[in-house]
């Protein structure tokens, strides 16, 4: 029980649970969270860490890159989804987030500026 009330206060930030949104949608580096959510790096790798440690998301390693992604489906039955799932996807911070994500996933096709 005091193993799901830390992992719910983990998440219990507004900035944490953007990351979890964002993270249901892509595989994004902590470079691209900090440009989406405005914020500096080294927050959004604290957060990110706070996150991964609590088993919400999923590191990936391409070569000196991690990327996260949300652990869907963790052995906790899936928290870190049902999270995800009670965010309201009518807020101001939600939508700007998925824009500016999309914005993001847009450029990573076109490539790097010949």
């Amino acid at each position: 029980m005091m193993t799901m009330v830390s992992r719910l206060q983990t998440a219990a930030d507004l900035d944490r649970l953007r990351i979890l949104g964002l993270c249901a949608h892509a595989d994004l580096t902590v470079r691209e969270l900090a440009e989406i959510l405005e914020l500096r790096r080294e927050r959004v790798a604290r957060h990110v860490q706070m996150l991964a440690s609590a088993d919400f998301l999923c590191r990936n390693r391409q070569g000196p890159w991690c990327s996260y992604h949300l652990n869907a489906g963790g052995k906790d039955g899936g928290l870190a989804q049902l999270l995800v799932d009670l965010l309201p996807h009518d807020d101001g911070h939600h939508k700007r987030d998925l824009q500016r994500l999309e914005a993001i996933q847009d450029a990573r096709l076109k490539g790097p500026p010949a």
